[in-house]
């Protein structure tokens, strides 16, 4: 509700077209994103570009793609990685992790979900792997106040501490829907970057 306005620079991606794509026909979003070309927007992205606000600076961002090289990540602890792709568009648009067979219960948290290991690149600095869900879930999962710690940490401070939460600690979420929460609670930049060694620490780090 805060956001006025976005600067979107992934001209290059594909990938990013269908991130796009749920807000194509929504007027109100579509004027608070304006579309950043560096490169020259790639097809997908070429289709939709004239239904937003477009801009570039020649003097201050490159017009070619960059040639980027896979870095290799390492774990902290004797768990095999994931290693992060660096398409993180294609990641986001992934089909969704199967629902898990379990039955969800009411008014109780649901399974820790965090893992037990921290990624890092050769540089020793954290890698935040990528999770794949779907732009619905995201959106679903974004418009409720969820208590991010509850859900995909099976705690929350403010409870523990304080005995109440304005945030949402109701009903289980399916296990699509908290790779989805996982996502949004990514939106928030951890204070301490890519230093951070918090196994729990649920905002990104990229």
């Amino acid at each position: 509700m805060h956001c006025q306005q976005i600067l979107f620079g992934g001209s290059a991606d594909n990938g990013y077209a269908r991130l796009l794509g749920p807000y194509n026909e929504d007027g109100t979003v579509r004027s608070r994103v304006t579309l950043l070309e560096g490169p020259p927007f790639a097809r997908e992205l070429a289709a939709i570009k004239d239904r937003y606000h477009t801009v570039s600076f020649d003097n201050v961002f490159r017009n070619q793609m960059l040639v980027v090289s896979p870095r290799r990540a390492t774990v902290s602890l004797p768990t095999p990685p994931q290693t992060p792709s660096t398409d993180y568009a294609t990641a986001a648009g992934q089909t969704p992790l199967p629902p898990s067979s379990s039955t969800p219960q009411t008014s109780v948290a649901n399974k820790q979900t965090t893992t037990s290991a921290v990624l890092f690149n050769e540089a020793g600095e954290r890698v935040d792997p990528p999770l794949s869900f779907t732009s619905k879930d995201f959106v679903a999962v974004k418009g409720r106040r969820l208590c991010n710690p509850f859900h995909l940490l099976g705690k929350c401070s403010f409870l523990e501490k304080f005995g109440n939460c304005h945030h949402d600690h109701g009903a289980s979420l399916s296990d699509k829907q908290l790779v989805a929460l996982r996502a949004v609670a990514r939106l928030t930049s951890c204070r301490r970057g890519r230093a951070c060694r918090d196994a729990e620490c649920l905002c990104g780090h990229q």
